[in-house]
């Protein structure tokens, strides 16, 4: 309401303009102390009150927090009260546990290394006895594959023993039988062959009278003065002379080449013969004639580079042979084929324990 009043008294016309300029100043300045009077009591209203109720949360947020630390403080204390008694609890009951599986650990310890040691004297056991069957089986079957091979080149020498002599018999049949057969073919063929040659030899005979004719004709024919194109059968003569000298040389070269490739033939024979000859005679000098051609007749097919061994596998039973098929033999040539015998059992009974013993290492046992 003042300041209405004094807005309607500025504004009257009544006061002139100095003085509602002046009143105004004046209104303007006590407008601003009570103002900035108003402003500081309200300050000091409020700060007094704010210390107030500051005073009073501290007081109550202190007792908040005293009650309660204490009253954790209190539960804290119990729990850890409680704790190491369970602690203590644990501990007793933890130790009886121990003992209790101290003893179970043991007694199931020694149950199970006895039934480990149990184990391991069964397993050396059973070790031994697959040991023992297999060094018997292996060599069961190690003596019945020398037996099997020692029958087999007895087999074989037997076959070639016998077929020989089948052989030269069936030669002899073939040989009486072949030479009747061409006897009579020889003679049917001779006969004929002789006819036809009295055939030919008069034909021969003909044609040659008949070329000494046309050559004494055609000689005096080139010489007389009817011969027409001399030059032209000089020439021709000349060409054939050349012809037949050429298809001369060829024939000459390619005979040579093959006299050189039978004669290289030759010699590769002849070598391979001769270190063949050497190799077996040096292999047959000690056997005695009759083994001598039988081991030649076992040979015969067998390469030369392979002559020693081959000769090396058929000694034995060679000699064997040769001691039972002859019984009326003398005591030191028996003697001799006993010895000898013996050596090859001993060979084989020595080659069978090496393969014992190589099979052995390959199965890992010692």
């Amino acid at each position: 309401m003042a300041n209405n009043a004094i807005e309607q008294l500025l504004s009257s016309e009544v006061l002139s303009e100095e003085v509602r300029s002046t009143l105004s100043e004046a209104w303007e300045a006590r407008l601003g102390e009570a103002r900035e009077e108003i402003t500081a009591e309200l300050r000091e209203e409020f700060s007094n009150r704010y210390e107030t109720d500051k005073t009073q949360m501290v007081e109550a947020l202190d007792a908040m927090v005293s009650d309660t630390i204490n009253t954790e403080l209190q539960e804290f204390a119990a729990d850890k009260k409680a704790a190491v008694e369970a602690q203590v609890e644990y501990k007793r009951k933890i130790a009886e546990h121990a003992e209790i599986l101290d003893k179970f650990v043991m007694e199931t310890l020694n149950k199970e290394i006895t039934e480990l040691r149990k184990d391991r004297k069964l397993q050396e056991g059973n070790f031994e006895k697959l040991e023992d069957f297999v060094m018997e089986q292996l060599t069961s079957e190690l003596n019945e594959f020398h037996k099997d091979k020692k029958d087999l080149i007895e087999q074989k020498v037997k076959l070639v023993a016998e077929g020989k002599e089948m052989i030269t018999k069936a030669k002899s049949e073939f040989i009486d039988k072949a030479s009747t057969k061409l006897a009579t073919i020889v003679d049917n063929t001779l006969t004929t062959e002789l006819g036809t040659l009295k055939e030919d030899i008069k034909k021969a005979k003909e044609n040659m009278f008949g070329r000494k004719l046309f050559e004494t004709f055609a000689a005096e024919f080139m010489g007389s003065h009817l011969a027409e194109g001399t030059h032209i059968s000089k020439l021709s003569k000349e060409l054939s002379t050349v012809k037949s000298q050429v298809d001369e040389a060829q024939k000459e070269i390619k005979d040579r080449e093959a006299k050189i490739n039978q004669a290289e033939k030759e010699v590769a024979k002849i070598n391979e013969s001769r270190e063949r000859e050497s190799v077996m005679t040096e292999l047959m000098s000690p056997l005695a004639k009759e083994k001598r051609e039988l081991m030649n007749n076992l040979l015969e097919s067998v390469a030369t580079s392979k002559l020693k061994a081959s000769f090396n596998k058929y000694l034995p039973t060679v000699l064997n042979e040769s001691s039972t098929s002859k019984d009326s033999q003398t005591l030191i040539e028996s003697q001799k084929t006993v010895i000898t015998g013996n050596k090859a059992s001993t060979n084989s009974t020595t080659e069978s324990e090496a393969e014992i013993i190589n099979l052995k290492k390959l199965a890992g046992i010692n």
